[in-house]
């Protein structure tokens, strides 16, 4: 593999998503929210569990910490949906955007 997280595999790459979690983990801790939320979405596309909802946790805490509240009470759904049984976070989260509503918008 080479440094970068790209490994070749005949004419296709395959990204090591151990080292994606990282970076996104890396950018998160250096303020580069939007960058992480870009590697995340990446990471579950195509993944209609989101890795068990992880995924789908850790996009939701992205867009709260952003502001979007809309984007992160959608994400934290959709973790606890795939596994509502260990997405406490996500759950909790939930409960406290559970008054983010289009009301002001309509």
């Amino acid at each position: 593999m080479q440094s970068d997280g790209i490994g070749s595999v005949g004419e296709s790459s395959v990204y090591n998503f151990n080292h994606l979690e990282r970076r996104a983990k890396d950018l998160i801790a250096t303020g580069n929210i939007a960058d992480a939320i870009k590697i995340y979405l990446f990471m579950a596309d195509g993944d209609q569990s989101l890795d068990g909802g992880y995924l789908g946790e850790r996009l939701g805490a992205c867009y709260e910490t952003l502001g979007d509240l809309h984007a992160a009470k959608y994400w934290y759904g959709r973790a606890i949906e795939e596994n509502p049984e260990v997405r406490l976070n996500a759950i909790k989260a939930r409960e406290r955007l559970s008054e983010i509503s289009i009301d002001t918008l309509l």
